[in-house]
């Protein structure tokens, strides 16, 4: 009977071996594709419950990580700040107001870096109109029926540079490169509707803007493209600059086409939509302008409402699901200000490496220009990713997990990976794409049973279309759910 017993342990034991022997195998088959001759390769694995490395495929080369290094700002956010955590934005005056309801003062929107203020993106959130109107009425029910000084958009709970120096110059005007202020408004994002109805290669029209930005002007030289071309149109110029320019090209298609960009100054926007709703009600106000740093007359403000964003655990889910780069520059700035009195993605990093640390990861193979990945200067090794996971998913289960991140084929933007695939549903998978970068992070229940965690990094890519690179590295995610 024992020595039936050991014999079967033994034999389990060695298809275990085998199993972990195959994948690697597995892997080595897939990369001696002639698709990844002339690219970067790094695949990370290992086993959550022994932190076993189980593939090992250049796992310390330090790499592009793309949009996979939300994981490391968004994880991170959530085990030092809490899950619970909520930004708070505030309305507040200075001055007195007097019997007749006049305010002699001033009309504050103090921000605190909520990257969801006048979002409509999560349910039960207010948008811009609604937040907007909330405020004025706030003010109202309050007693302040007319109002003799400024309205000022105080945005000085960050720095004033909103966006990292190392992002490109082509992404700045675009929707995802909108940096975090202090005081956000609508994911800093306005849209541009084209007519699209003319002859491939002439000039589309633009139709109107939403919501419509003061001051903004639009030089367009986009041009009609095939129906199936999609968007390839670029918005040039930077925060606060007003003149900008959009080049590039549109399907063509009968109805008006969308494209989004980043609002050149966010916080003074926001003052100017409650200037302009308080002169509305006729409770006046002389004129809006940006506050970029506090002074003594903070503390002499006077409170009349606050405003609470959703649940940190939330909004993480929200910027995995769909790779809000706005939301994880936030969440970077806040750990600075919480942390160290610095509301800077500088001081961020700085936070999350010495927490980092403090857990034991080796933090060298992780260089970090921001907290989204949108600079192409991000560098991290596929291992230390992959270790980070681990620690952090070690004591957690699936279901807790995918509360953050996206299962592969089912939500945000990996829900069209792995459709023909067992592994779909059980894998959750944080993407990250740049032009010639593709990489895939997260967790996976195997079909053994087993979770790991897994980096798998591609950098260099010789492919013409995204498509090819995500045809390639689906098959390794293949082959990691099946073969452990």
């Amino acid at each position: 009977m024992l020595k039936g017993f050991l014999y079967i342990l033994l034999m389990l034991y060695g298809h275990f071996l085998m199993a972990q022997q195959s994948l690697q195998e597995n892997v080595n088959k897939l990369l001696a594709n002639s698709f990844y001759k002339y690219a970067n390769i790094g695949i990370s694995v290992r086993d959550i419950q022994t932190g076993e490395l189980v593939v090992d495929v250049e796992k310390d080369k330090m790499l592009v990580p793309a949009s996979s290094l939300k994981l490391i700002t968004t994880l991170s956010g959530v085990e030092l700040l809490g899950k619970d955590f909520r930004f708070e934005t505030k309305i507040s005056y200075d001055g007195y107001v007097d019997t007749q309801g006049t305010l002699k003062g001033n009309i504050y929107i103090e921000g605190g870096g909520d990257p969801t203020f006048g979002s409509a993106r999560i349910p039960g959130s207010l948008s811009t109109t609604e937040i907007i109107d909330r405020m004025a009425e706030d003010i109202n029910t309050y007693g302040i029926h007319c109002i003799e000084g400024n309205i000022i958009a105080d945005e000085s709970v960050f720095n004033s540079f909103p966006i990292s120096p190392s992002w490109q110059w082509n992404d700045l005007g675009n929707y995802y490169a909108a940096g975090a202020w202090g005081l956000n408004i609508n994911e800093n994002q306005y849209a541009i509707y084209f007519h699209r109805n003319g002859a491939v290669g002439s000039m589309s029209k633009i139709a109107y803007f939403d919501p419509n930005i003061p001051d903004l002007e639009m030089i367009n030289e986009v041009t009609i493209d095939d129906a199936d071309t999609g968007d390839n149109s670029y918005i040039f110029g930077g925060p606060y600059h007003y003149g900008k320019r959009i080049v590039g090209t549109i399907p063509q298609g009968k109805e008006l086409y969308r494209v989004k960009g980043s609002i050149p100054d966010p916080p003074l926007y926001v003052a100017n939509r409650l200037f302009l709703a308080l002169q509305k009600r006729e409770m006046g106000g002389h004129h809006f302008k940006t506050k970029y740093q506090t002074d003594d007359s903070k503390s002499s403000r006077i409170l009349i409402s606050k405003y609470y964003s959703p649940v940190l655990s939330t909004i993480v889910r929200y910027t995995n699901d769909h790779s809000i780069n706005l939301f994880s520059e936030s969440i970077l700035k806040i750990l600075g200000l919480n942390f160290k009195n610095i509301g800077s993605g500088t001081a961020g990093v700085a936070v999350i490496k010495e927490f980092l640390e403090k857990k034991g990861l080796d933090v060298l193979p992780l260089h970090m220009e921001d907290g989204s990945g949108l600079s192409a200067r991000n560098l991290m090794s596929p291992d230390f990713l992959t270790s980070f996971l681990l620690l952090y998913g070690k004591d957690k289960s699936m279901s807790e997990l995918e509360n953050l991140l996206p299962p592969a084929g089912k939500r945000g933007t990996v829900k069209n990976i792995l459709l023909q695939s067992k592994a779909k549903g059980n894998m959750l998978v944080k993407s990250g794409s740049m032009d010639k970068i593709l990489t895939y992070s997260g967790y996976c229940k195997t079909v053994s049973g087993r979770m790991v965690s897994f980096s798998v990094f591609l950098n260099s890519s010789t492919a013409k279309k995204m498509k090819e690179n995500k045809t390639e590295l689906e098959k390794i995610l293949d082959a990691i759910y099946r073969f452990y």
